[in-house]
């Protein structure tokens, strides 16, 4: 009996350490910036799914998600491509904790994707949707403008922000960061 409240107490402090010892990193706008090439805000026109089989390896799914609208980093109108690891492709799901709901990537959403460059995520993908379900933001339409939604503490973006606003901050920040 005494050596199994021992053996309990073992794996109990195991699974305490290591889940404090698991972390997911904070994005405030500044470190999004610094790690993403793009911020677009604008229509998702397009969701498509592909399947790749690394070589040696398990099939990864991968959403991929085209926005049109204006780069909030340049303030040029762009097209861009963006991907996450999960969806479901022919009759194979992959889900991932981290994925986006797919409330925010819904065909004709208006959002605010932040993209950085990715390698490795098989021949047809070159931009993720960067920290995944934290670089997707939905947008609404008010009587002053878009805004965005944000999502919270450790988000980029935390609070609702008028997109001229979010704009601006991030005007504001790359000058900031030259």
């Amino acid at each position: 009996m005494k050596t199994l409240r021992w053996l309990l107490a073992a794996a109990l402090t195991v699974l305490l350490v290591q889940g404090g010892s698991a972390c997911i990193e904070e994005l405030d706008l500044a470190k999004m910036i610094s790690k993403t090439d793009s911020a677009v805000h604008g229509t998702i026109t397009d969701v498509r799914t592909v399947r790749f089989v690394p070589e040696g390896d398990d099939r990864l799914i991968y959403t991929i998600l085209t926005v049109e609208g204006e780069d909030l980093y340049t303030g040029n109108t762009t097209t861009v491509e963006a991907a996450f690891l999960g969806g479901t492709f022919e009759d194979d799901s992959m889900m991932v904790t981290s994925m986006p709901a797919p409330s925010e990537y819904r065909l004709g959403n208006e959002v605010v994707v932040f993209r950085g460059a990715v390698e490795g995520w098989g021949p047809e993908i070159d931009h993720c949707v960067y920290a995944s379900m934290g670089g997707i933001f939905r947008t609404i339409d008010t009587k002053k403008g878009p805004v965005v939604l944000g999502k919270g503490e450790g988000f980029a973006v935390e609070g609702n922000v008028r997109v001229s606003n979010l704009k601006n901050e991030i005007s504001n920040l790359q000058e900031a960061q030259r």
